[in-house]
């Protein structure tokens, strides 16, 4: 079968559609029994636990966000509105209050404290009242005269964006410091009016506000849509996102997050490759067991779990892995997508309960969507007695501050909001005196003045030899959440930067890292000398990014001093290399050269100072790097080419071209490696080295130039523009028996020329067989124009297509994301292919969904989505590992419904889901490119196109941009049959599931890669063997390898080298770990491996597993398999070794 046209490395493949008009008739498809007992029945809890209904419809509708208040009344923010309110419909959206009085449980009385409210999205009780969010107001609700109902509302803030209803300010949260903390996500733009100015937030983010001074200020950046945040014992704030996919993310205060606009670099989460995940408590107490507490948990409302994490130190950051649910099931419209531990210890879960969760990926009104229902299940720990009900509502000031020693966060929370609501003027003396009532023998001493000290904070009031004394404990948690306090009351400590260099020095990195960043609140020239001194002690990746996130901030502090001449950074080479590359500015480029030239730049350093030479520099200074690409073989030829290709874009984008000879690139154009040597070429011809046009005219007209030196040999002759390249290229075109080479010079051509179009259709009309690689490159180019398109439609007029050429132009017109239905019928009636794709109407499709659920083999269609004609993994990961041109697949099968997987696939446009929306930028020299926004700065735009490369537009080029659809094209399935799309549509539908086709927790490495056939690598593979290809890390030529959903690499998926029959067939894959913090790590090998590599060194996995002490960094794993025989699949996973302090994960990706 051949099923090319079905996945490409285009878009979102699961890019869900709104419905057909035949919407209402889909509602008998998986609606399952609306009787909670019936969902509780399907929960798979863990063992030792156990669920019971606190409260369900009538008693409540639709949970989006609960917390409870000092009395142990839980709020909610419910929403029967949501996703859009009908035209005439009335908002009459509601907070609720809970009450459990008999303790037994189950709630028994609902109060509607406020309603008619337009999609509420968050709650917090406090101040009197409650916070909520609600659409672009953040309000406080109060009832003056005690009927339970509110009637007094004011706006405390206002201007929030609301360009997503899910993506609204939410998710209330009080934090130690008694701030108000509170989400928004990507698509929301906020201006926010304060008595202290206006404060900004484009995209996504959380927000920290104090509502007594109206202090309002960003405390992270990012996000795709933040739905969870919550801090631990020691104050440290950990975040999930709904729609990412990096489970757990440690906020850093500061720091900016993946989606972040402006983002230079960011900083990424604990679990790449995670499903989403919306909710996060940190649970405690001593209700639940010893192993329970300290952990976090989370929902995944895609795949109808209840997740839990376990979180620990590693350097000044932390890992998190997932352990055993909490709950799971395979019941549709179980969603949880909040949690929060109680007064009695139990742990809470908001259930929105609905079968359809998608927000904009499907019809608003599409029937299934319940409005009405909602549950709120509790989940205790078996014969394990329930905490006590603190009663702390009227309780004196002394019981309060005694309750700071509870076990329990919840009742040392909840105590301090009713002590801050109590004010500093009667809370300050009583505090202080139990402060000096504690008992320095007692086990949680240290804890319990950090307690004191959030209290302080809590009531706005500053003890200055509490947080002296706090910030020099002898625990490294009190010692950085002192730091994190004084970062916010450093205008109260005169001496507040003498503090933090104590603590930059301090022997803990994540005390160190604190330090840094609260230096970056007190900005000055000194804080930025003494963050620097951080460079001194061991650094990490969390530390490395604190520091150059606080050198970044800190710039117009020290850097006037630096090009005055002034010795800063007390004169530490180091450190001012780490600063100047930090800064971001080319007003660094004059001391770093000085730098460079005097030999102090450290080795460690000396690739980022270079390529921030390139990306910032004149010609004078591109000279010096030109020079060391030149004559430096040590640098390597991968780092070499890479520096010649940052120059080459230097005049393309910023029309800035090294000064001096530039024939110095002769010799590299005969370079033994074909990236080095390419990369000369193309510099040549951008920078229009006449004396070398020779020689590449040479290597254009080669057939057996390398094909990667050969295409930049015609990019460069046409950059050059001159009449002998012209010539060349004419020669080229016309040797029939040269078709790569054709379409190298036509692709060029037409990128530069518009005239060159039409030659497009008759060369197409001469393709006599189906050669899908090189007409759909010379496709690209033509739909790069912005006139391409119907330049070549009015060509075609009149043309025949060989059918398989047609259906491959067509192919790449789907995937360009540009309307150019001119040019698709054009191309069709050239080829005579037959009109429409396959559709189903709603007996066709219920026919259909009978068929998926009755015959549908979901083995078989992973076979099918892995395939190399199907390609799917070009564009989609599972579990992280894969493309990121379309969304991560790993619980779509969990969260929608077979019949939208069925639409998603024969019509992927009509809909897009959030964050995967296709841009389309046209750019002042012509061209038309079409990605997904990565990122975009001050100076450049990043879109990932549809072969899932990122392409870096400068904004100075940029005409127009205007929103497009989805990457994905339309009519891909028309060439599986029917049995065939069903298997796939069972295997999408499975995914995420209970059962075999949901990821695992273990820590699989899934990532692969192996010497593509006809390359560098396959070439030594086959003449020297694998240690030969292991001991040169070098080699070009390398493929993706992904494993299945299961964990294993099939063994038929990997190349073979050696006799092309018979025993002893070799094949040689390799991934990578990265290592966080040194020790000895293990790593279980199983399948037909016959030797394996641990970087350079052969390593013998006895028992089945690799030990090796490794210190930080990244590593790599090398397997040889025996391939010769029909076998089990190849699994490697990382596992932890008994006594080790290492923390290691895999890497995934692309």
């Amino acid at each position: 079968m051949k099923c090319r046209k079905l996945f490409l490395p285009l878009g979102a493949m699961l890019v869900l559609l709104a419905p057909s008009s035949a919407s209402a008739q889909r509602a008998p498809f998986a609606i399952p029994d609306p009787d909670p007992e019936i969902e509780r029945k399907s929960f798979l809890v863990a063992d030792g636990f156990e669920v019971n209904l606190y409260a369900a419809d009538p008693l409540i509708s639709k949970p989006i966000q609960m917390n409870f208040d000092p009395a142990g009344r839980l709020w909610i923010a419910s929403s029967e509105v949501y996703p859009q309110i009908q035209p005439g419909q009335k908002a009459n959206d509601k907070i609720l209050i809970l009450e459990d009085a008999d303790g037994d449980g189950r709630a028994e009385k609902t109060t509607v404290f406020a309603d008619g409210l337009l999609i509420p999205t968050g709650v917090e009780p406090g101040d009197g009242g409650a916070y909520v969010g609600n659409s672009t107001e953040l309000l406080h609700l109060k009832d003056t005269d005690g009927d339970g109902k509110a009637d007094r509302t004011r706006v405390m803030l206002s201007g929030f964006g609301t360009e997503d209803t899910h993506h609204i300010v939410h998710t209330l949260r009080w934090g130690m410091d008694g701030m108000l903390y509170f989400n928004q996500s990507i698509y929301i733009h906020s201006h926010i009016e304060t008595p202290h100015g206006v404060r900004r937030l484009g995209g996504g983010g959380i927000w920290r506000f104090r509502p007594e001074t109206m202090e309002l200020d960003v405390f992270i950046r990012g996000l795709v849509n933040p739905w969870g945040h919550h801090m631990d014992r020691w104050g440290q704030s950990f975040v999930t996102d709904g729609a990412g996919g990096e489970g757990i993310n440690y906020a850093l205060p500061g720091a900016y997050y993946v989606t972040a606009p402006d983002a230079v670099r960011i900083l990424q989460g604990l679990n790449p490759g995670s499903p989403k995940y919306c909710g996060l408590e940190v649970v405690s107490g001593r209700h639940l067991p010893d192993d329970y507490r300290g952990s976090l948990i989370t929902n995944d409302f895609r795949g109808n779990r209840v997740c839990r994490f376990v979180v620990s130190d590693a350097g000044a950051g932390f890992t998190a892995r997932e352990q055993a649910e909490l709950i799971k099931t395979r019941h549709v419209a179980f969603r949880p997508i909040d949690v929060k531990m109680g007064p009695d210890g139990a742990i809470y879960i908001a259930d929105w309960y609905n079968p359809i969760i998608q927000h904009g990926e499907v019809d608003f009104r599409d029937d299934r969507r319940d409005h009405t229902r909602g549950r709120i299940w509790r989940v205790t720990a078996k014969g394990r007695p329930l905490v006590p009900r603190p009663r702390l509502v009227g309780a004196p000031v002394p019981e309060l501050l005694d309750a700071l020693k509870a076990p329990e966060g919840w009742t040392r929370h909840q105590a301090r909001r009713v002590l801050k609501e109590r004010g500093a003027a009667e809370v300050a003396p009583a505090l202080a005196s139990w402060v000096k009532r504690l008992d320095p023998k007692d086990p949680e001493f240290e804890h319990l003045r950090l307690e004191a000290l959030w209290t302080y904070q809590a009531i706005d009031a500053t003890e200055p030899a509490l947080l002296r004394a706090v910030i020099e404990s002898p625990d490294a948690r009190a010692r950085a959440a002192a730091v994190r306090v004084l970062s916010l009351r450093h205008d109260r400590i005169p001496d507040a930067v003498d503090l933090l260099a104590r603590r930059v020095e301090d022997e803990e990195p994540r005390v160190r890292l604190e330090a840094v960043r609260a230096l970056a609140m007190r900005p000055s020239r000194r804080s930025a000398e003494v963050a620097m001194r951080a460079l001194d002690r061991p650094m990490d990746g969390f530390l490395d990014y604190a520091l150059w996130l606080t050198a970044r901030q800190l710039r117009g502090e020290w850097l006037p001093a630096v090009e005055s001449g002034e010795a800063a950074f007390e004169g530490d080479a180091r450190r001012l290399v780490f600063a100047l590359q930090s800064a971001g500015s080319p007003r660094v480029l004059r001391p770093l050269l000085k730098l460079l030239r005097e030999g102090r730049v450290l080795p460690d350093r000396d690739d980022a100072v270079q390529s921030l030479i390139v990306a910032l520099g004149g010609p004078s200074e591109l000279a010096v790097v030109l020079e060391l690409a030149g004559s430096q073989p040590n640098l390597g030829a991968a780092r070499r080419a890479a520096l010649i290709d940052a120059l080459t874009r230097a005049a393309r984008d910023r029309k800035v071209v090294p000064s001096g000879d530039l024939g110095r690139l002769a010799p590299l154009i005969d370079a033994a490696e074909a990236p080095l040597r390419a990369a000369a070429v193309r510099a040549a011809g951008v920078w229009k080295v006449r004396s070398l046009e020779p020689r590449l005219e040479t290597l254009a007209r080669d057939a057996a130039t390398p094909a990667e030196v050969r295409a930049a040999a015609v990019e460069g002759l046409i950059a050059m523009g001159t009449p002998g390249g012209r010539k060349a290229l004419d020669a080229i075109l016309a040797r029939a028996d040269d078709r790569a080479g054709q379409a190298m010079a036509l692709g060029s051509l037409v990128a530069r020329d518009g005239s060159a179009v039409p030659r497009v259709a008759d060369w197409l009309a001469g393709l006599a067989d189906d050669r899908g690689a090189v007409a759909e490159a010379v496709l690209n180019r033509v739909l790069e124009r912005k006139d391409g398109p119907g330049l070549l439609a009015r060509a075609l007029a009149g043309k025949s297509l060989d059918a398989d050429v047609a259906r491959v132009s067509l192919r790449a017109v789907r995937a360009s994301g540009r309307p150019a239905e001119d040019l698709a019928a054009a191309i069709a009636r050239a080829g005579r292919l037959e009109a429409g794709t396959r559709r189903f109407d709603a007996a066709g499709m219920a026919a259909f969904l009978s068929e998926v659920a009755r015959s549908g083999d979901p083995a078989r269609g992973e076979r099918i989505f892995r395939s190399k004609e199907a390609t799917c993994l070009k564009c989609h990961a599972i579990a992280g590992a894969g493309g990121q041109v379309g969304p991560g697949l790993e619980s779509i099968g969990a969260s929608a419904q077979p019949d939208y997987l069925v639409d998603s696939l024969l019509e992927p446009g009509k809909a897009v889901k959030e964050n995967y929306h296709a841009t389309v930028v046209a750019t002042d020299d012509g061209r038309l490119i079409t990605g997904i926004r990565v990122r975009q700065t001050d100076e450049e735009l990043v879109l990932r196109d549809a072969e899932d490369r990122e392409v870096a537009i400068p904004l100075s080029s940029v005409e127009e941009q205007k929103p497009g659809g989805s990457l994905m094209p339309a009519g891909l399935t028309d060439s599986l049959t029917r049995a065939e799309l069903a298997d796939l549509v069972r295997f999408l539908s499975e995914l995420g599931k209970i059962g075999p086709y949901s990821v695992g927790k273990d820590r699989v490495f899934r990532r692969w890669r192996t010497p593509a056939p006809g390359s560098e690598a396959a070439s030594v593979l086959d003449r020297e063997g694998p240690e030969a290809v292991v001991s040169k890390p070098g080699l070009d030529g390398w493929a993706p390898l992904y494993a299945t959903v299961g964990g294993g690499l099939p063994v038929g998926d990997i190349p073979a080298a050696g006799p092309a029959k018979g025993a002893g067939r070799i094949g040689l894959v390799r991934t990578e770990l990265q290592v966080l913090q040194p020790g000895p790590v293990r790593i279980a090998v199983s399948g037909p491996a016959t030797a394996a590599w641990l970087d350079a060194r052969r390593v013998d996995p006895k028992g089945g597993a690799v030990v090796a002490d490794l210190p930080a960094g990244l590593h790599a794993v090398w397997l040889a398999v025996d391939v010769s025989g029909a076998r089990g699949p190849v699994r490697c996973t990382l596992e932890d070794e008994p006594g080790s302090a290492a923390k290691a994960q895999v890497v995934l990706g692309k």
